[in-house]
């Protein structure tokens, strides 16, 4: 059957089938340490936003600012988490790289506004900016993964 005739053809109609098995999972251990890591600094930041002599509007744009960046964050964590789960052996390292950043760089982060609220006052920002540094990294890591992909399928094609 050649590509106009797939094209062409009706498309069949999907059946259930018994062997599909139920896939969900519970929510990793990973995105549970990183969600109470973010709650941590959520609730370091209130703190020391509600120690300060700013007005109360000042603590609720702080608070608003923290909510988008975690949600940005916690969306940028999906692509390489997804990856984790679907690529095999050293694919599966790279894509684990940047969550193993993100997750040193929050206890860096939470540990050091423990011990004093002068660091860090940008956190946010830092915090932002690893989501669109991953967003970087994986689409390249997607990218020469599926260059090596195609390669192999060309070398095993003409073998």
């Amino acid at each position: 059957m050649n590509y106009n005739q797939k094209m062409l053809s009706p498309i069949p109609a999907c059946k259930p089938q018994s062997g599909i098995r139920n896939t969900s999972k519970p929510m990793p251990r990973l995105t549970l340490g990183l969600l109470s890591l973010a709650l941590c600094l959520v609730a370091v930041n209130s703190s020391a936003a509600a120690a300060s002599p700013e007005p109360a509007s000042a603590w609720v744009w702080n608070f608003l600012i923290a909510s988008f960046v975690l949600a940005v964050t916690a969306a940028s964590a999906v692509l390489p988490y997804s990856a984790v789960r679907k690529w095999q052996a050293g694919w599966r390292i790279a894509a684990a790289a940047p969550l193993v950043v993100l997750f040193l760089w929050l206890i860096l982060i939470v540990a050091s506004k423990a011990l004093g609220t002068g660091s860090h006052e940008l956190w946010p920002l830092e915090v932002f900016a690893w989501a669109m540094l991953n967003m970087i990294y994986m689409v390249a890591a997607m990218t020469v993964k599926r260059i090596f992909a195609r390669a192999d399928e060309d070398t095993s094609v003409s073998d």
